[in-house]
């Protein structure tokens, strides 16, 4: 039997559950406060991955299915996709050994099975420089690669609304809303009251505060982190990851056209607080790359600065420990509600589907 389902929040995840459910034939309604990808989807460093920092606490399930979910977008959408040899340069004082990135990256060679993209490679410092010229070669003991995806996060967006509404999906932007119910009801901020027979919540940052305001009671919490972004207009050839020596974070410089990206932080978020890349967080990012180019990054060639907001979910009290928390999705039924906490890019779709799952 065909449903009638309201999905609020049109991020990616919303997108992608819509998606989903209009191709299954419901009749489904996406709401969204401001404009469909206007928020986190579209403040992401603009990777689809299976996430290979996260191999060094141990979330292999959830990297080994999110490089199927990979192997999915580049199937699906190629014009939007592009497969890239990632360096991951090796300089004196840095806190991971060559050994370990190296095992690293072949344990994510080898997590991708059939659908893995080539081989992770060790490089000697020469191979390295060759392949990257423009890496400062003081210290430089040589490099680990992988491959990955790099994606057109706007022509990846435009194609999911595109694909969204072809399926007959009714979008609603600038609406805010301002309470759900487990009994299928959506009351907007304007005090009217919409009626379904399923409700998804797919409000990423802001989920927890919608059940809050709506009076639900939930097994997970949310805690906030935001991560923001350099811009450059310098070139790369390749993507880097480099490792930050004073706190072993992984920082990406990632080509893109017109220049590179540098990020991410990860700050804790209060809700309602101003999203915006701070001084600090500037500040951070140069000093986190300093060292691995010939010539520095430096603050009067910024471009531009993002930052966007995500949700990290936990069940119960959780914890905030951001860089080992898993970016896992959790979803949770309440009734004719479904509540969807947390997630990322690569696995909006498989999530999309799994909401479609619950609603059949």
């Amino acid at each position: 039997m065909k449903k009638t389902v309201a999905i609020v929040g049109a991020g990616v995840n919303g997108v992608c559950a819509a998606v989903a459910l209009g191709e299954l034939g419901h009749h489904v309604t996406l709401i969204d406060k401001g404009e469909p990808f206007a928020e986190t989807s579209s403040k992401s460093s603009k990777l689809l991955h299976g996430g290979i920092r996260y191999l060094e606490h141990f979330h292999f399930g959830l990297v080994r299915e999110a490089l199927s979910e990979r192997a999915w977008w580049l199937k699906e959408a190629p014009r939007y996709t592009t497969q890239r040899r990632f360096y991951m340069p090796i300089y004196q004082g840095m806190p991971r050994s060559r050994w370990l990135l190296y095992a690293g990256a072949k344990l994510y060679q080898m997590l991708a099975g059939r659908k893995s993209l080539g081989s992770s490679a060790y490089h000697s410092k020469r191979e390295t420089l060759e392949a990257n010229p423009h890496l400062s070669d003081v210290g430089l003991r040589g490099s680990v690669s992988y491959m990955d995806v790099q994606m057109d996060e706007p022509g990846l967006s435009a194609w999911l609304l595109d694909r969204a509404v072809s399926a007959g999906v009714e979008l609603m932007s600038n609406t805010p809303v301002a309470s759900v119910s487990t009994e299928g009801q959506v009351v907007l901020a304007t005090g009217e009251s919409l009626s379904f027979d399923w409700v998804v919540n797919a409000a990423g940052p802001w989920a927890s505060a919608l059940l809050q305001a709506s009076s639900i009671a939930s097994n997970y919490r949310i805690e906030l982190v935001r991560g923001s972004h350099l811009r450059f207009a310098r070139k790369l050839p390749h993507p880097l990851v480099i490792q930050s020596r004073f706190d072993q974070r992984i920082i990406f410089l990632l080509p893109e056209p017109g220049g590179m990206l540098c990020g991410t932080t990860e700050v804790p978020h209060e809700d309602g607080a101003e999203v915006v890349c701070t001084a600090d967080e500037s500040r951070y990012l140069l000093q986190a790359v300093e060292g691995v180019l010939r010539e520095s990054l430096v603050e009067s060639e910024i471009t531009e600065r993002f930052s966007g907001v995500r949700p990290i979910a936990y069940e119960g009290a959780g914890h905030g420990n951001f860089s080992s928390a898993s970016r896992d999705s959790e979803i949770e039924v309440m009734g004719q509600l479904i509540a969807v906490f947390g997630g990322k890019w690569t696995s909006a779709m498989h999530l999309g589907q799994e909401i479609a799952s619950k609603v059949r």
